[in-house]
């Protein structure tokens, strides 16, 4: 493992920051994700926090805390100059067919929330484990509560995105890893329902990271990165990320991809400077 992140380190130092660098533009295809960043302040400092670092999209989990709704979030990232690229609105477990009409609710108001904010997408899970219930009947009730949200995602313009989970250190979910996930996606063909390509879990769950990615591409609607063993940023654990970026945007997906991780030791200003890094080894 210290030979794959040495490899990626010295990768990275190919196309080192410099005082040349632009930093708005090497940090451009990332998305710092505001619950796993600046998390030593309170949550509406934390857009300040990134844009000063030179953040221009941020991405996080709920809207509706602390005081936060819609309208205060999009105040925030207007005056901080920042893009949302998506959030996560709490789901209810749609496993349960009983809790589909919960779910259409979340969704009307997730439309309306996003509308304000101006986000595109927004991260789907509640796919918990419903005790007693078997496994197909699981997937059955998920696949039709997807089903019958696409109507309104596609009405909207507003995708959301399914997230499969890993059974290392997130127990007791449905979906984990890139299956069954992406068959169920293709099932249900939608334009407005995709997956959110989390590499953290696909690697504790699955491995193999570029092959199912590029086997998956047509469902990909978000990509997130966070390395493994710890969830710290890309570097400190075995993934090399510049290869796995570069196949990334071979495989075509063009879009920003989140910071989804804890930057180690909590030291932002390495987190900051090793996103630059890999942003240019990878020729982002």
């Amino acid at each position: 493992m210290a030979l794959l992140a040495a490899g990626i380190t010295a990768a990275a130092s190919v196309a080192p920051a410099s005082a040349k660098t632009d930093i708005k533009a090497a940090l451009r295809p990332f998305a710092c994700n505001l619950d796993t960043w600046y998390n030593d302040v309170p949550f509406n400092e934390r857009f300040a926090r990134a844009a000063a670092d030179g953040f221009i999209n941020v991405e996080f989990w709920p809207v509706r805390r602390e005081g936060l709704d819609a309208r205060k979030a999009r105040a925030l990232l207007d005056a901080n100059g920042l893009t949302l690229t998506q959030y996560a609105p709490t789901a209810p477990n749609f496993s349960d067919p009983g809790q589909h009409d919960a779910l259409l609710d979340m969704i009307r108001q997730a439309i309306s929330d996003s509308a304000i904010m101006g986000n595109k997408q927004i991260t789907l899970v509640g796919h918990h484990i419903v005790d007693g219930m078997p496994r197909e009947a699981m997937l059955a009730g998920y696949t039709a509560g997807l089903m019958r949200i696409a109507p309104l995602l596609e009405q909207a313009g507003l995708m959301a995105l399914v997230e499969p989970f890993n059974t290392v250190n997130h127990l007791g979910h449905l979906l984990n890893g890139s299956r069954p996930a992406t068959a169920m996606l293709r099932a249900v063909h939608s334009p407005m329902i995709k997956l959110q390509w989390d590499f953290y879990h696909m690697q504790l769950e699955d491995g193999d990271l570029i092959e199912k990615f590029t086997a998956g591409i047509d469902q990909v609607g978000y990509v997130q990165l966070g390395d493994v063993p710890g969830r710290h940023q890309p570097g400190t654990g075995e993934v090399n990320h510049v290869n796995l970026l570069k196949a990334i945007r071979a495989a075509g997906y063009k879009d920003p991809m989140g910071l989804e991780y804890y930057p180690l030791d909590n030291d932002h200003g390495r987190a900051v400077r090793d996103a630059v890094a890999l942003s240019l080894a990878a020729n982002l």
